[in-house]
């Protein structure tokens, strides 16, 4: 199966240059949920410069948001008793004010032009239920094929990937699974 994949992706990236004659500078990193796609991101980044976005990792069984450009830890996912404001999908429930900080730290990172954003993830609540990060990843996807410098990483697991590609018009993206050649 894993084999499958990687030709489809191979396919897809030489249709993607076939069609358009070079590689956008928007990367879709892929895989299955819980594969380690945010630890190979942590690995990316770490000593790397000029690298904006957020990461979102699993610590103790909840997501946190990480401003990567701050270094800031935020607690995302909260308990479904959580009094404040909340996003859902299925059993997961998000802090929306921890949401909407995420939204920010994306649009003022991607004012800086760094050499990577990073947008960890592109999950349900953006491409089945157009909320979450839906309205920032809108932006930062239209800014980067209008021309902007610099490289745009989106996370997308492997089954939302068709779902994403769609909805935010990435079809020129290059698909990867790993970031070792980055």
């Amino acid at each position: 199966r894993t084999g499958l994949k990687r030709l489809q992706q191979f396919v897809l990236n030489m249709l993607v240059l076939t069609i358009y004659g070079r590689y956008s500078n928007i990367y879709i990193l892929t895989g299955p949920v819980q594969t380690g796609k945010t630890t190979r991101l942590l690995e990316f980044a770490h000593g790397k410069k000029a690298i904006g976005g957020i990461l979102t990792p699993d610590i103790n069984g909840k997501r946190k948001l990480v401003g990567i450009s701050s270094g800031e830890y935020y607690d995302l996912q909260v308990d479904e008793s959580f009094s404040g404001e909340k996003i859902s999908i299925g059993k997961f429930h998000f802090n929306k004010a921890f949401m909407e900080k995420a939204i920010e730290i994306l649009l003022q990172d991607l004012q800086k032009n760094p050499a990577w954003l990073i947008v960890d993830e592109v999950g349900k609540l953006e491409v089945e239920q157009g909320t979450g990060l839906h309205s920032a990843v809108l932006k930062i996807v239209e800014h980067y094929y209008a021309g902007a410098p610099g490289k745009l990483l989106l996370v997308v697991r492997d089954s939302l990937l068709e779902k994403a590609i769609l909805k935010y018009g990435l079809q020129e993206a290059q698909v990867v699974n790993d970031l070792n050649s980055y």
